[in-house]
């Protein structure tokens, strides 16, 4: 015997799908942002060998300049 409330949410599933796929595109949809040259570099993270000590933000500061 079918339970009331999965032929309940199968029913509401069912009406959810249908409305979606009858639904329209949006047609205000936002362009995408267009990337700069600077924006479309990877990002590189250098990580310290295993056998070298970490160093702290401010170490690396001091040791780049």
């Amino acid at each position: 015997m079918l339970d009331v409330r999965l032929v309940t949410t199968s029913l509401a599933m069912l009406a959810a799908l249908m409305t979606v796929a009858v639904a329209e595109p949006v047609k205000d949809k936002a362009a995408p942002v267009a990337q700069g040259p600077a924006e479309a570099r990877p990002i590189r993270v250098i990580l310290p060998a295993p056998w070298e000590p970490a160093t702290g933000q401010r170490e690396a500061v001091q040791s780049a300049k």
